[in-house]
């Protein structure tokens, strides 16, 4: 890892050089109240003030919502054509939370079954990471994922008059040496730099007590009257699902042409929280029951991959919080199933 200072006065001329050679993905305010990461035309344009977007933008560029997988023919000879969308890109200003959403997928994506459309594009995407204000519903803090150690290229911390940058890759270290006067960082930078952390952290007021959750999990696990409690609200929508920066169901259709020779193959997003999910032949729905499917969710986020690869699949983002029309809270259900233990 290198380290640079970069003044602020540096900035735009940093992500003009960037726009010059490469298409840039940023942080763009749309109206009063929603931002959104979109292909960025002037630098003028990217707005760091943004404490959170709908979708997450790693997510959005990386597994899009819907997406061909294959076209194929019929005929004496059946052809298949994998269709792989990917193009270098910059994605600028993307918050720690968000990175380690990114980071989670990524080892979904690339262990026990490879998907070469995810990592074709993960290969091809630079990543400049920035420490983004937290919003009311954010307890990144809690999960540790308000901090970014890796899957960026740089990262970028503004300490007031001047930024503090990671540089943890060559392409990274291109960038930076190409497009910007950054300059070697001081023993004060980092002092700055730490000072900066311990102040930055202290804006998430969000909170989940996740110590010995796990058993907290299973010691409820059976609960039955707990978890109605928990679900009686939902509504089944998956908006939860759709809106987190680690949910990775999705659900693969054939779509055959009017012809009955041609067709494709594609895949979409898929929610566990609706009832459809669980249907299998015959009729039968394993996960029939709003509670179940509420429990199955917790599990996956803050159980499951703790055993598999020592993380939760949770970045505490809060997104689903402010998504959800019941306005049912992870963190505060996280509460409620400690104390229905430690009582």
């Amino acid at each position: 890892m290198l380290y640079k200072v970069l003044e602020n006065s540096g900035l735009k001329s940093l992500l003009a050089g960037i726009m010059s050679g490469y298409e840039l993905i940023g942080p763009k305010k749309l109206d009063r109240a929603i931002h959104d990461f979109s292909v960025i035309k002037d630098p003028s344009e990217i707005d760091l003030s943004y404490k959170k977007t709908t979708v997450p933008p790693a997510k959005k560029l990386l597994f899009p919502p819907s997406e061909t997988l294959i076209n194929y023919k019929l005929g004496e000879k059946i052809s298949v054509t994998p269709v792989i969308d990917a193009r270098q890109r910059v994605l600028f200003g993307v918050s720690a939370w968000d990175l380690n959403g990114m980071n989670f997928l990524d080892r979904i994506f690339s262990s026990d079954y490879p998907d070469s459309n995810y990592i074709a594009r993960r290969e091809k995407l630079i990543v400049i990471g920035y420490d983004a204000e937290p919003s009311e519903t954010n307890f990144a803090l809690s999960m540790g994922a308000e901090y970014a150690s890796k899957g960026f290229d740089l990262f970028i911390s503004n300490l007031g008059s001047r930024n503090f940058i990671r540089i943890a890759t060559a392409t990274g270290n291109s960038i930076i040496n190409s497009f910007s006067n950054a300059t070697e960082a001081s023993h004060d930078d980092f002092v700055a730099y730490n000072r900066f952390m311990r102040n930055y952290r202290k804006k998430f007021t969000a909170i989940a007590d996740m110590d010995q959750f796990g058993e907290s999990y299973e010691a409820t696990y059976n609960n039955n009257a707990l978890w109605d409690k928990l679900a009686k609200n939902c509504f089944s929508c998956g908006s939860c699902n759709l809106v987190c920066p680690t949910c990775f169901c999705f659900n693969v259709r054939d779509d055959m042409m009017l012809n009955l020779k041609e067709g494709l193959k594609s895949r979409e997003w898929d929610s566990c929280m609706m009832p459809e999910y669980g249907l299998v032949a015959g009729g039968h729905n394993f996960r029939s029951t709003r509670a179940n499917r509420l429990k199955q969710r917790y599990r996956c986020k803050l159980k499951t991959f703790t055993e598999k690869f020592e993380t939760y699949s949770c970045v505490g983002c809060g997104r689903c919080v402010e998504a959800c029309l019941a306005k049912i809270n992870i963190y505060e259900d996280i509460s409620s199933i400690k104390k229905e233990v430690n009582v």
